[in-house]
């Protein structure tokens, strides 16, 4: 079972390498908007102390990693379809869960290249005594409640796979959520600038409930729990009945 799962993710890391290989202009492209973005709202709204700086730096990389991912769910089973290799994923010894298990953890492990390009370089924009007096006081915080943000954003990812096995194209769906997830969580602007109406939207935000954790600190863990447990179960409900669905009614080599 375990090399069949080691097998998974290694021929994932193969394909992830060599679309690096052949788009690294665009990755670094994307890794550009991100900074651009990001020293937008440090010039709109320089940040005040430590705490803030953790949150802001670890909410914009927890959500720049997060985008990879979810983007690359939302559209792996399009992207296959377009290139024809459908029969052949699905022709492979491994199983399902296999697959997918594969797809995420390489898509992780190579988002983080760029993430901790992100992170490293905004860390010394931001100022490392700044960052450092933060993270003595909220490192444990930051940490949990990122990991159960992207648990949360897995799920996230999972609804839109299983939405792409019927409706293709919800690669424009897929952008909107992420941005929204970006300007509205939290750390792009700050809660108090963020309008009622979407802090009544943002309880089910995995990344709003990192910021929630870094303001009041481990009283909100059962909450961010809750609400990635829910992503991760409507994901997996949503992405089985879709698979079914394809495959009942010959769709899943479509791209139309």
């Amino acid at each position: 079972m375990l090399a069949e799962v080691l097998r998974a993710i290694l021929s994932f890391f193969l394909k992830k390498r060599a679309e690096f290989r052949s788009y690294w202009i665009d990755f670094l492209v994307g890794l550009c908007i991100k900074f651009i973005f990001f020293l937008g709202t440090l010039y709109a709204m320089p940040i005040q102390d430590g705490n803030e700086a953790v949150t802001r730096i670890f909410g914009f990389s927890l959500w720049y990693l997060s985008a990879n991912l979810v983007a690359k769910l939302g559209n792996s089973a399009l992207e296959e379809a377009y290139l024809g290799t459908v029969e052949q994923v699905l022709s492979t010894q491994a199983r399902k869960w296999q697959l997918l298990w594969g797809l995420i953890v390489s898509e992780i492990f190579f988002s983080l290249i760029w993430v901790s390009t992100f992170f490293g370089v905004a860390l010394v924009i931001v100022g490392i005594p700044t960052f450092w007096s933060g993270v003595k006081q909220t490192a444990f915080i930051a940490i949990a409640y990122g990991f159960v943000g992207l648990l949360g954003m897995v799920g996230v990812g999972l609804v839109m796979l299983g939405l792409s096995l019927r409706f293709k194209r919800v690669g424009a769906i897929t952008e909107i959520v992420l941005y929204y997830l970006l300007v509205f969580s939290g750390f792009f602007l700050p809660p108090k600038f963020i309008p009622e109406t979407f802090h009544f939207f943002n309880v089910m935000s995995p990344l709003a409930w990192f910021v929630k954790g870094m303001l009041n600190g481990v009283n909100e863990i059962a909450y961010a729990i809750l609400v990635s447990a829910l992503w991760l179960l409507l994901g997996v409900v949503i992405l089985k009945s879709q698979w079914n669905w394809a495959r009942r009614t010959g769709r899943l080599s479509s791209y139309v």
